[in-house]
């Protein structure tokens, strides 16, 4: 079996951990790869490094042709910060670069192609009450209820597609919505759960009191959270299950976590360090409109995959804090 997993940022690189541990052959691919930074969750003597982009498609077919690549993980994406300043990298990164990797998986017969999507084109529904954990078909306006971000909506873009290449042309593949994602490591951490984490451990605090007063950190309601370990279990979990029946899964805890709970863990880790707040603004988890008091239904990845997240925010705190330095 050899993978290629595009991508060499925390969630690619502890993927190309787990498999190079059961001793498979692992590509991993990126734009600008860092080895310091990976070294630090992955062996690099235990996988291939390769630079390229995804968005060239004769480039990234040649590559899977000369590793004879088996089976892929794409996680490389533009996020949010990005697309900000440069708009363009949705569509020529995130939703070209999936296109892209469909193509190669068709042309190759890949047995298995496993992408990235995000649970950001759920959050525009949450301005209606929600009793029940939210499936992943869930009900939207296709206006009203448009994915919220350029990231969100070639997130969709990219699912539309993968849907229709696996029922036209065979292909065995799998979108995995990753939710919230909690972990730090020596690459970067620009994520807002990664700020947060890295915020209240101490990060900056010279030993002295920790306080928030970044409104994106802090909001009202809760969020589903998903530790970055169990997101590459829940990778390898979709290249092994037999079968992919629903293509499209949930990667969650299935459990809600509020800004409370993140400075309750921080202060337990942190005994008599103080730590506080700004006033909590009105608005949901990453300065989203809406707060949200359910969380996923993530029975289709345990039924499906044989996924279950293990990991609580506790464990993810403790985890992180080995990257936190005062």
């Amino acid at each position: 079996m050899s993978t290629l997993i595009t991508g060499a940022g925390l969630i690619g690189c502890q993927t190309a951990a787990l498999l190079a541990a059961r001793g498979e052959k692992v590509v991993l691919l990126d734009k600008a790869p860092q080895p310091q930074q990976m070294a630090s969750v992955l062996p690099l003597e235990k996988v291939v490094v390769e630079s390229g982009n995804v968005s060239d498609r004769a480039g990234l077919l040649a590559l899977m042709q000369r590793h004879r690549i088996t089976q892929a993980v794409h996680t490389a994406a533009a996020l949010s910060m990005s697309i900000r300043r440069e708009p363009t990298l949705a569509a020529d990164v995130n939703f070209l670069g999936t296109i892209n990797m469909l193509e190669a998986a068709r042309t190759l017969g890949l047995r298995r192609l496993v992408c990235a999507s995000s649970t950001t084109v759920y959050y525009p529904i949450f301005h209606r009450p929600h009793s029940q954990p939210i499936t992943e078909d869930f009900a939207f306006h296709s206006v009203s209820e448009r994915p919220g971000s350029l990231y969100a909506a070639s997130k969709l873009a990219s699912e539309f597609f993968a849907q229709h290449y696996a029922q036209t042309f065979g292909l065995s593949m799998a979108m995995l919505r990753y939710s919230a994602v909690l972990g730090l490591w020596a690459g970067p951490n620009h994520s807002v759960p990664g700020r947060l984490m890295a915020e209240l451990l101490g990060q900056g605090a010279s030993g002295g009191p920790v306080h928030i007063s970044d409104p994106l950190l802090m909001w009202r309601g809760g969020e589903d959270f998903i530790d970055a370990r169990e997101v590459a279990r829940a990778n390898v979990a979709a290249l092994d299950a037999p079968t992919l029946p629903s293509c499209v899964y949930t990667i969650a805890s299935g459990r809600m976590a509020r800004f409370a709970d993140f400075v309750a863990a921080a202060r337990q880790l942190q005994a008599g360090r103080p730590i506080s707040h700004a006033p909590v603004p009105d608005t949901g988890f990453a300065g989203f409109a809406h707060a949200r008091e359910v969380p996923f239904d993530v029975s289709r990845a345990e039924t499906e995959l044989g996924f279950e997240a293990k990991h609580d925010l506790l464990d993810s705190m403790r985890a992180a804090q080995r990257w936190v330095g005062d």
